[in-house]
């Protein structure tokens, strides 16, 4: 009687595990298949207010022959929600979304979805997509850059003119005071050549006035002498 009871706890083991392993094996299917089913670009789309978007979404080969139902899901900063595609501001074209007249609250993480209907094993099969980044600048905000930037130019210009011309200003002062300087080197040269000169001509008139002295000075011994002589004789005469 043990053995029975334990032979068919052991078959309704078995059966257990097996139900478990087949329910398992679909939904690891559908788990690998979702990760290559659909693709969207793993970039940030940058569009301006007014203008339209497309948001791409790629559906692989092995997802393309089932009957697809898309979906699209935005995620901003404080709700996230599904979007109603039949709205005018949404169009489809295929699994991808186009989205018009663009607003600046339109900014968000958009998720493409597709969710297998018609045959019963693909029933209920949902493919989410990684997801891409939209972001709507106002037309005022794209003005108000364009302003910075133009201004960040010419401050830049400006800064430079400011600076060649203080360069150029103090090479200017450089020069000069170099000329300045050669010239002032130049008349003290010419003032020290001018006071030799003065010093020479002075010299040599003191040197001729001497030699003139001299020579009236023993003119005038000569004759001192010669009226001396011509005394002297008349003395000796008179005596």
């Amino acid at each position: 009687m043990r053995s029975f009871t334990s032979c068919q706890a052991t078959e309704m083991d078995r059966l257990l595990w097996l139900s478990l392993l087949l329910t398992h094996l679909p939904a690891v299917e559908s788990m690998n298949r979702a990760e290559n089913c659909v693709s969207q670009p793993d970039k940030t789309i940058w569009e301006k207010t007014g203008e339209a978007a497309l948001l791409p979404c790629t559906i692989s080969v092995d997802c393309s022959a089932e009957d697809l139902r898309y979906e699209w899901f935005v995620f901003k900063e404080s709700v996230h929600y599904r979007l109603n595609l039949t709205d005018n501001k949404y169009n489809l074209s295929g699994a991808s979304l186009q989205i018009n007249s663009l607003q600046g609250n339109d900014s968000g993480i958009y998720h493409c979805a597709a969710a297998a209907t018609g045959r019963a094993e693909a029933c209920c099969t949902q493919h989410v997509g990684t997801g891409t980044a939209l972001v709507v600048r106002e037309q005022a905000d794209i003005m108000m850059g364009h302003i910075l930037l133009s201004l960040l130019v010419l401050l830049v210009v400006y800064s430079l003119v400011i600076l060649t011309f203080i360069l150029k200003k103090c090479g200017c002062k450089t020069t000069v005071h170099r000329r300045m300087c050669t010239t002032d080197k130049n008349n003290s040269s010419k003032k020290l050549q001018f006071r030799d000169v003065l010093q020479e001509m002075y010299s040599r008139r003191n040197l001729e006035k001497s030699k003139h002295t001299a020579r009236g000075n023993s003119t005038r011994v000569e004759a001192a002498n010669g009226e001396l002589d011509g005394s002297t004789d008349d003395i000796y005469q008179n005596v």
